[in-house]
């Protein structure tokens, strides 16, 4: 991948078909019963998996920032984002609209302390937790408006 991705410095071909290396690491992995270390670059699971939020809020502006090649170069179907304690709002922001959630401002505030809190205790997040997170404050939030709007009109009631 060096000299394909920087072929202006390494003009060297081969014949090496880099869309196939990640599926032939799998199928090695499946046949003697272990894969590459997580962290291996390009095979590994965590390649192309981004956890922190400053690094996470990089790679949503701009994927390049943090991934020189692309995955599906290498066979990779797609990049992660894997939310966890040290996520930030856009990274949670973006995975809660792929979960079908637009949430407000307010929303996103409550679902991201929720969330912190959970994933002090874990690592990583499963998006059925994220989603089920966003649905109860989605829920409390807007009963907590209904009821303000009661509380408004009870007391414009009392003053007429």
């Amino acid at each position: 991948m060096v000299m394909k991705t920087r072929n202006d410095r390494f003009s060297y071909v081969t014949g090496i078909h880099p869309e196939h290396l990640y599926p032939a690491s799998q199928m090695l992995s499946s046949i003697i019963s272990f894969g590459p270390q997580p962290n291996k670059a390009i095979v590994g699971r965590n390649a192309f998996a981004h956890e922190a939020g400053i690094h996470q809020d990089g790679y949503l502006k701009e994927p390049t920032t943090y991934e020189i090649i692309s995955p599906k170069s290498v066979g990779v179907p797609e990049s992660r984002l894997v939310l966890g304690k040290h996520s930030g709002r856009h990274a949670l922001s973006s995975r809660c609209v792929e979960l079908g959630f637009a949430l407000s401002k307010d929303e996103l505030d409550l679902v991201y302390k929720e969330i912190t809190a959970l994933a002090d205790n874990k690592k990583g997040l499963m998006d059925e937790e994220i989603a089920a997170i966003a649905r109860r404050c989605q829920s409390k939030l807007a009963q907590a408006l209904a009821e303000s709007q009661n509380d408004r009109a009870l007391a414009n009631a009392k003053g007429d």
